[in-house]
């Protein structure tokens, strides 16, 4: 009997090891490149701070300031955002992938068609 529990705490340790060395959260700072269909690339800042099972999210891109709020479901933080003078409002998501860094997908209501797209790479 003592060999199985001994067995069962090394296994429990292996996957809570195998767990963390994973995906490591949304939370931190960014660096952030990406493309805005027909603007062209741009780079820049995101910060997601956790407020409780909410994100707070902001990015610095050139002199504009963004802000935003989202949620995670499943994998994927989910924000709604908008930029400096609140005129208008847009969606990202973004998966994490085994690295740590964010794979983007973003759009601004009555903007094209075409989604942007955003790397972060966390700094």
């Amino acid at each position: 009997m003592r060999r199985v529990v001994i067995a069962f705490f090394a296994v429990a340790l292996l996957f809570s090891g195998l767990s963390m060395q994973g995906k490591t959260g949304f939370s931190g700072t960014y660096s952030v490149n990406g493309t805005n269909p027909g603007v062209g690339v741009y780079k820049g800042t995101l910060t997601i701070t956790p407020r409780g099972d909410v994100y707070d999210v902001r990015w610095s891109i050139a002199k504009a300031q963004y802000t935003g709020v989202g949620i995670v479901v499943n994998d994927t933080l989910s924000v709604s955002y908008t930029g400096g003078d609140r005129t208008w409002l847009g969606v990202a998501a973004y998966r994490q992938r085994p690295d740590g860094s964010l794979d983007g997908r973003w759009a601004v209501q009555g903007g094209a068609a075409v989604m942007g797209t955003e790397n972060a790479t966390r700094k």
